[in-house]
């Protein structure tokens, strides 16, 4: 390209080729093909080269800090992609770059963004519930929260369906009955009550007997199941419609916010230094905070759907473990007359 129009300005420099005609084969204004020739006669064909080729851009980044910045990528926030690296950075370091930019850098580099994206894969989302409260979804997640710094944890959140937020948190050793009752203690105690709880069918929600819809006789004589788990019974007391889940799919709002937490809160666990349960939960207030502040959004109506606690309610009593037991006929006192 730059020979071609180091030939056609010779060719005008000789008078062979008028100089507009020049500009018309090189596509450039008739001024500016005067320029060019000027140039060409007085500096020859180096003269045709851009005045700031070779030279480094004034807003170009300073070789210190791309190199800041590719060392902090593969060492101290080691596994964040390019939109959270940039936000650690502007936050704990002072380097504040686009995520384009931390992109540009960590590529060049060779480093690739530990986020993969999938091909789409086309799939009718189900509307958000139009009230705060109406619907939230709970459910656990197995994943190495500690990076093998203390004990393996079980992430148990509950999500509000209409905004995203996240209503409660608690990090626990196992998806059990304490667990989840902590959880919704603190959902309910902070929040209200909720219309419906959306859940998978674990045995913990629902029995077998549930799963396979039978009642038995004195069941339909009470009008009542017994066969229900502690956490339905629970829900049930509370006047709490409990949904089933039939795929994760169904449940994907939780399972979005449980991707986005595998990759961002493993990060925060592993700045605050935390090792152990207590330590994880101490984390998480300020994390849900600043997670509902950028991915929660307003809902459809602003009226809420949480009910206040009735006074006449006792949490402590409703959030235990209860069963029920048959008592022994030889154990019953018969009073007789006279």
């Amino acid at each position: 390209m730059e020979m071609n129009r180091v030939i056609i300005l010779q060719k005008a420099l000789d008078g062979e080729v008028s100089v507009p005609y020049a500009a018309f084969i090189l596509g450039i204004s008739e001024r500016h093909a005067y320029r060019l020739k000027a140039k060409l006669q007085t500096s020859g064909p180096a003269g045709l080269a851009h005045g700031n080729r070779g030279r480094k851009p004034a807003h170009a980044l300073p070789d210190n800090i791309r190199q800041e910045v590719v060392q902090l990528a593969q060492t101290k926030y080691s596994g964040c992609n390019y939109t959270f690296l940039s936000e650690l950075l502007c936050e704990h370091e002072g380097i504040c770059l686009s995520p384009a930019s931390v992109g540009r850098i960590l590529k060049a580099a060779g480093i690739l963004s530990p986020r993969k994206h999938r091909p789409h894969k086309p799939h009718c989302r189900r509307p958000r519930k139009p009230q705060f409260g109406m619907l939230v979804q709970i459910d656990g997640s197995h994943h190495d929260w500690l990076e093998g710094r203390g004990p393996s944890l079980v992430l148990l959140l509950a999500v509000d369906d209409a905004t995203g937020r996240i209503l409660s948190a608690l990090f626990w050793p196992a998806e059990d009955f304490e667990g989840y009752c902590r959880l919704l203690y603190q959902l309910i105690s902070q929040h209200g009550i909720p219309l419906a709880i959306y859940s998978d069918k674990h045995t913990l929600f629902f029995s077998l007997k549930e799963k396979q819809d039978h009642l038995t006789l004195e069941e339909q004589f009470l009008g009542e199941r017994r066969s229900l788990t502690h956490i339905g019974r629970i829900l049930r007391d509370l006047d709490i419609q409990h949904i089933p889940a039939y795929s994760p799919q169904a449940k994907g709002r939780i399972e979005h916010s449980f991707e986005t937490l595998q990759q961002r809160l493993v990060i925060k666990l592993r700045l605050a230094g935390a090792s152990s349960l207590e330590e994880a939960n101490a984390v998480l207030p300020d994390f849900i905070e600043h997670y509902n502040e950028k991915f929660a959004v307003p809902p459809a109506e602003t009226v809420s759907a949480f009910r206040p606690i009735p006074s006449h309610l006792r949490l402590e009593y409703i959030f235990s473990w209860k069963e029920y037991r048959t008592l022994n006929p030889g154990y019953i006192y018969y009073s007789l007359p006279g």
